[in-house]
């Protein structure tokens, strides 16, 4: 069972319904990160490359165009991308909310960092974050 990071009641009522339900295989939730070692660009990343991806269905399945999603995202705010994507310059913070959800039972946790320059999200994550993450 894969799912996406959400408030923490609502990915433990998922995690809670899949093992009750007989699930015994893998639970893995993947998780939204955006990270910049200044806190103003970690944002500016988060609501440039995720501001159209906030809309759940029905909203997302029925845009048809990228331009569609330009359309209905033009108003959405750094905040209201913050919901979903986990945003923050502060290493420690990252590994913190990581071992939070690892807490509440997931085998595994895939992260997804929304900016495009992946490199220094994985030499930073790899060096600084992952030594901070306690076995499940």
């Amino acid at each position: 069972m894969i799912t996406i990071n959400q408030p923490t009641d609502v990915l433990r009522s998922v995690l809670d319904a899949y093992r009750s339900a007989g699930g015994t295989g893998t639970a893995a939730v993947q998780v939204h990160l955006a990270w910049d070692p200044d806190d103003d660009e970690a944002m500016r990343i988060a609501h440039d490359q995720w501001r159209s991806n906030i809309f759940g269905p029905p909203v997302c399945w029925d845009l048809e165009t990228p331009e569609h999603f330009d359309v209905v995202s033009a108003d959405v705010t750094p905040e209201q991308v913050a919901r979903s994507v986990h945003v923050s310059a502060d290493l420690g913070e990252h590994a913190e909310y990581l071992n939070d959800l690892a807490g509440l039972g997931f085998d595994a946790i895939y992260l997804h960092h929304v900016g495009q320059q992946q490199q220094p999200f994985i030499d930073r994550f790899g060096a600084d974050v992952l030594p901070q993450l306690k076995p499940a």
